[in-house]
């Protein structure tokens, strides 16, 4: 039996022992700045981190590893989440990835522009936004032809929606 004040005394200390990271990490493994792409998505992050601070919150939540395969240009790299805050990304692919995403280059960079307005975070572009239905159609269109793929989605769909929140320069 607890003593007075019962589980109200415990929380105090419970509390105490969370960790409470709001600061959050991106940083390159060694020789990953070798890799254009790597140092493009690390400043990408970033950046989207530092100016819409709500993107945090998805941030934080991200665990798991995520490998990037540019085709036409044979680069690639892995995206590796720490629940509480920090991304190190690699030259090549590093471990066994959760997901892969594959493709050419032009399709994997425009996955940073799909629009992220509706509720859903649907990538619909908004009526008059052209850069955004640029993106969406290269996408659609690298997927339709078979250029783009994503695996691993069917089996972790929280962590590509987590990351295309975070990657996304829009929402």
């Amino acid at each position: 039996m607890a003593s007075s004040g019962g589980l109200a005394a415990l929380l105090p200390r419970f509390r105490g022992s969370l960790p409470s990271r709001t600061e959050v990490a991106v940083e390159l493994a060694p020789g990953a700045d070798e890799n254009g792409l790597a140092v493009m998505l690390a400043d990408l992050v970033r950046q989207n981190l530092e100016a819409k601070p709500h993107k945090k919150a998805d941030f934080i939540a991200l665990g798991g590893r995520v490998a990037i395969v540019a085709v036409d240009v044979d680069v690639a790299l892995t995206l590796s989440f720490e629940r509480g805050g920090k991304l190190t990304i690699y030259d090549g692919i590093v471990g066994i990835p959760d997901v892969t995403i594959r493709g050419p280059s032009e399709a994997i960079m425009a996955l940073s522009n799909l629009p992220l307005a509706t509720p859903l975070g649907l990538p619909i572009p908004r009526t008059g936004d052209i850069e955004a239905a640029r993106a969406v159609g290269t996408v659609l269109r690298a997927t339709r032809d078979g250029k783009l793929h994503t695996y691993g989605l069917l089996f972790h769909p929280i962590l590509v929606m987590k990351l295309t929140r975070v990657m996304s320069i829009h929402g």
